[in-house]
């Protein structure tokens, strides 16, 4: 199933998991910093944002109609505005020099399908401790991508969970790890997750290790704050 970034934190989320050093991250990064500057209370939609940046700086957005936009100095907002226009300014300016591209909307899509297909690696982050051969774990080493039944204490039903390792192809009984975990339920789950929360993993009835949710990646799956 395809998955759609929509959301700032998503976003953010996956952009700090990256540990490459590319261009196309520098420049999510200035998306994410002027999102986060823009002044609209409790925004969370990417899509919100493009359209309220649209609106404000004018079509075609480009980095002459940010630089000339008048900075009106009776509206406290609007300072915020222009400073969030200035990290847009300088990612259309990375984007044409390195990627040969300035219509924000395809920088935009260009971020969004670069993610999207880490995102569809990831539910959450979490660490994981496997068990020791003598206290009931793997007789043998786990590879990257290793798939084994997750059990949260909240509900009987088990789903088989992928670990990507975080740094590490190989990991060994009595070890220790950080992987993404992605769950082959993930709408059975939404909205009864958070982070912090444990759970086990196992083959067949077999309890091999447990995990701590540390980030989570795909927002449907945490539990609504009140």
């Amino acid at each position: 199933m395809d998955r759609k970034i929509e959301t700032y934190s998503t976003l953010l989320n996956l952009v700090d998991l990256d540990q490459t050093d590319n261009k196309l991250k520098d420049i999510a990064t200035l998306f994410l910093d002027a999102m986060n500057d823009w002044t609209t209370l409790n925004q969370t939609l990417i899509s919100d944002f493009v359209k309220e940046l649209k609106d404000f700086f004018g079509l075609p957005l480009t980095i002459e109609k940010i630089n000339n936009k008048k900075l009106d100095l009776t509206n406290e907002l609007n300072a915020w505005r222009h400073e969030a226009g200035s990290s847009i300014a300088e990612m259309i300016s990375i984007s044409t020099q390195f990627c040969n591209e300035s219509d924000l909307d395809k920088i935009l899509q260009n971020i969004l399908t670069y993610y999207e297909e880490e995102f569809s690696k990831a539910d959450f982050i979490a660490q994981l401790k496997y068990k020791t051969k003598e206290s009931g774990g793997r007789q043998t080493p786990a590879s990257s991508g290793y798939r084994p039944q997750v059990k949260f204490d909240f509900e009987e039903m088990q789903t088989s969970g992928q670990q990507t390792f975080i740094d590490k192809e190989i990991v060994f009984p009595g070890d220790t790890v950080n992987a993404k975990i992605k769950i082959l339920s993930p709408d059975y789950f939404a909205g009864r997750l958070t982070e912090g929360m444990n759970f086990e993993f196992r083959e067949g009835d077999r309890i091999i290790g447990t995990g701590e949710i540390k980030c989570i990646i795909n927002e449907k799956l945490e539990i609504a704050s009140h």
